[in-house]
């Protein structure tokens, strides 16, 4: 039984971050499913544990983590990796991981739940296409620019990032016209201990048959 337990899905964006957090600096961990469609995350023992309904949560004896950056910053101080040196970078690092929600999150996710399980391209799609389309015009010349999002190596940054750009095509754009971030992911995807959703938490019978 490992020390961390961490309870999520692979459907959840965020959960993604803590699971790849986890694997990336070599930490062993439980995983325990919470089946998100089943309402899972509002029965009453999930409950007790994040009484928000939301996941992830990891567990670390009694210490008990509810937000995904705040599971990230929690395995900096435990495992000494994908931190900054100091204040500068820090800061740096605190806009991306904002970016992360008010652009990807509010944008390119919110793009791809319309092309795939939404009402398609229309007035709600354009609304959020906006946001998007300002969210890639801002990281893709950084990406050019940069190997990493700051300071020169993988950081939290990077980690919170990495999950939604990958809906890229799926949220209808045409990756070849983003080579920095193409390349990037490529990158992020060849750290030791990268792994998919479903390689990380494993959940049977997810995805449904189609």
């Amino acid at each position: 039984m490992a020390n961390y337990t961490l309870y999520g899905h692979p459907r959840s964006g965020n959960a993604y971050k803590t699971a790849l957090m986890l694997a990336l600096t070599g930490t062993e961990y439980d995983f325990e499913p919470v089946d998100l469609m089943a309402g899972g995350n509002l029965a009453v023992e999930y409950l007790k544990i994040n009484p928000l309904g939301k996941v992830p949560a990891l567990r670390h004896g009694d210490v008990l983590l509810r937000q995904s950056h705040d599971t990230m910053r929690y395995l900096i101080e435990q495992t000494g990796q994908f931190g900054t040196d100091g204040w500068h970078d820090e800061a740096r690092v605190g806009d991306w991981i904002g970016f992360a929600v008010d652009f990807f999150g509010y944008g390119l996710a919110r793009l791809r739940f319309e092309l795939l399980f939404g009402s398609g391209r229309g007035p709600i799609f354009d609304y959020f296409k906006a946001t998007s389309d300002r969210g890639l015009g801002i990281i893709e010349p950084h990406l050019e620019a940069n190997e990493w999002l700051v300071g020169g190596q993988p950081t939290i940054a990077d980690i919170a990032c990495y999950p939604v750009s990958s809906f890229l095509a799926d949220a209808g754009y045409r990756p070849a016209e983003f080579p920095g971030l193409v390349a990037w992911q490529d990158r992020f995807r060849a750290l030791p201990g990268f792994g998919t959703q479903l390689d990380l938490m494993p959940v049977k019978g997810w995805p449904p048959a189609a």
